[in-house]
């Protein structure tokens, strides 16, 4: 994955001819940064006086000049600019005392690399600052109480040198410090003339302690070569400098373009060339780039599978087998990240694959299914919980999606009985919850991701079409049996709401929220039925229907060998589609009409 990420940064370098100092630079967004509070200076000679604080616009041709990167949250940055951020007067007072007078630390260290000539400029400057740190912070915490509340502010230093006005980007001292400090940084772990593990290159110096993602950490399992000596750990991932480099700007690319969200859990999409370099592909990095930009101005409809807008999956599909998808799912947490889930070599093939199976339950239930319909299983345990508890469960999923892995048909039934419960526990619309457990199971289902038992025989039956339409889904008699006494229920309950005119009909509790054995299935035909007949609603209907699901129960026999959320499933689902059960009934009956009155002519 790591080398993946190297060979995007160094197609980005190349692409755009990006120089050393461009990839250490840390951007600064000018439409949430459009003001620079300048501190300005004079130098005459040797000698520097403090003028004021200038407001000025933010230019962006004067990037390398603000030369911003970020440090420490607690510290000075790596050179004398800093966003300002704070929200208080006395907050960005403690900042330019923290980032900017703070940085000029860096010359107490005695061996720092500059020349006498170069040290004596920053000494002098550091003097002139220190002299004026008061009225410093005072102007500059004026300056920044007078911006409106969305103009926020950048902070840096520029010097009048000769009549001319100059940034930290334009004296080469600035820019060999900046490079001096990010060296040492990585350099605590370092070994000679050693071999880059990604660039396969021997190198004068390599580092062991630098990743492009803060999950690297080298007092973990799994991280052990160096047997817990600091000092040997550069044996687990030694990188070279230009290298660390280069993926600072793979990551940058994929962070900028390949960063999405899968039903609101964030994943990054990170691809591995197979044949050739990312430079023969010039036309995928269109995709990435601009491809829902250009699907939108052709005003074409982009199916999404994954529940975010800006799904590029369905671009990727089409793509030959030339690259393999990493799916990586990071979580931060304080200045580290951990990884939730990393799905590795999906290759294109198996998104086509996946979209058909979505093609396959949208057109057969006229809806739209996206793994958003799944999340709502994997979500929280209990709606009341403040926090989802559920992801592992829903990244576990997605991998064995994407990898074609097997899943439970026990765990989905479980899960999706237990959203289903909860729903007509906290009385919401559960028929929601199944109709999205239904296109669940039709899409693992058509995926051949969970093994659906083999059928009973039986002579042809009048909804042998609608069973048949599920395709493995309804196999079984019982599960055939259960679906109709379903559809027969939820006819009931439809009476008891127009007669009673009430939401909550009093049968409902007969269903134990969902959660009917067997035995208790077996009873529950002759209630249903003897209800229908109490308010004069057992109809030709109706009866069909009994008669139907009788059949199928019988035929069954006894020990369905199903769980109880699977049993419970198939009822729910039958109450869901009571109205296409009772469709194909006056279908039959128009065409027996039909045929008798052709026959009396």
């Amino acid at each position: 994955m790591l080398a993946a990420i190297h060979e995007i940064g160094k197609y980005k370098v190349e692409r755009d001819n990006i120089d050393k100092l461009d990839i250490v630079l840390d951007p600064i967004d000018r439409k949430n940064y459009p003001k620079v509070l300048a501190i300005d200076l004079e130098k005459t000679g040797e000698i520097f006086n403090y003028v004021d604080i200038i407001e000025e616009e933010y230019d962006e041709n004067r990037e390398r000049g603000y030369l911003h990167r970020t440090g420490s949250a607690s510290g000075a940055n790596f050179t004398p600019t800093s966003k300002i951020s704070q929200n208080s007067v006395d907050k960005v007072k403690g900042m330019v005392e923290r980032r900017i007078l703070g940085w000029f630390k860096i010359l107490d260290e005695k061996d720092l690399p500059v020349t006498e000539e170069d040290r004596i400029f920053l000494e002098n400057m550091r003097k002139t600052l220190e002299e004026n740190d008061e009225r410093i912070k005072e102007t500059v915490a004026e300056k920044w109480s007078r911006l409106g509340s969305k103009e926020r502010a950048v902070i840096t230093i520029k010097i009048k040198d000769y009549g001319t006005y100059r940034y930290l980007g334009d004296y080469k001292v600035f820019n060999d410090l900046l490079f001096y400090q990010l060296e040492s940084k990585s350099s605590r772990i370092v070994s000679e003339d050693k071999v880059c593990s990604i660039c396969g290159e021997k190198r004068s110096v390599v580092m062991g302690n630098v990743s492009p993602y803060a999950f690297y950490n080298k007092d973990k399992i799994g991280y052990i070569i160096g047997g817990f000596d600091e000092k040997k750990s550069w044996r687990n991932f030694p990188i070279c400098s230009e290298c660390n480099l280069v993926m600072e700007q793979g990551r940058e690319y994929i962070e900028k373009h390949l960063r999405f969200s899968f039903s609101g859990i964030e994943y990054f999409l990170i691809p591995k060339f197979l044949l050739g370099t990312p430079s023969d592909y010039g036309y995928i990095f269109e995709i990435w780039e601009e491809g829902s930009k250009k699907i939108s101005l052709k005003k074409e409809t982009v199916k999404s599978v994954t529940g975010d807008e800006n799904d590029i999956l369905y671009e990727l599909q089409d793509i030959r087998d030339i690259i393999a998808l990493d799916f990586l799912f990071l979580r931060k947490e304080q200045s580290a990240e951990r990884i939730l889930l990393h799905i590795q070599d999906v290759f294109p093939s198996r998104i086509r694959t996946i979209f058909k199976a979505k093609d396959y339950v949208d057109n057969l239930v006229k809806s739209n299914f996206t793994f958003g319909t799944v999340r709502k299983f994997f979500f929280k345990s209990d709606a009341k919980k403040a926090t989802t508890d559920l992801d592992k469960y829903f990244l576990d999923v997605l991998d064995r999606i994407f990898k074609a892995r097997s899943i439970s048909p026990e765990f989905m039934y479980r899960h999706i009985m237990n959203k289903i419960r909860n729903d007509l526990q906290n009385q919401n619309n559960y028929y929601f919850a199944i109709l999205d457990g239904l296109m669940t199971i039709l899409f693992l289902d058509d995926l051949r991701l969970i093994k659906m038992e083999g059928g009973d025989v039986l002579d042809e039956r009048m909804f042998d079409g609608m069973f048949n339409k599920y395709g493995n889904t309804f196999r079984t008699s019982a599960k055939k049996g259960l679906f109709l006494l379903g559809s027969l229920t939820e006819l009931l309950l439809r009476t008891q709401k127009k007669d009673r005119d009430t939401d909550n009909p009093p049968f409902l509790k007969n269903l134990k929220s969902f959660r009917l054995s067997e035995k208790d299935f077996r009873g529950l035909l002759p209630k249903v039925q003897n209800k229908l007949e109490e308010y004069n609603s057992f109809n030709m209907r109706e009866r069909i229907i009994a008669q139907e699901a009788s059949c199928y129960i019988l035929q069954a026999g006894e020990k369905w060998n199903m769980t109880v959320d699977e049993m419970n499933f198939y009822f729910c689902a039958g109450m869901n589609l009571t109205n296409e059960v009772t469709d194909i009934i006056f279908s039959e009956y128009e065409k027996k009409k039909e045929k008798m009155e052709g026959d009396n002519k």
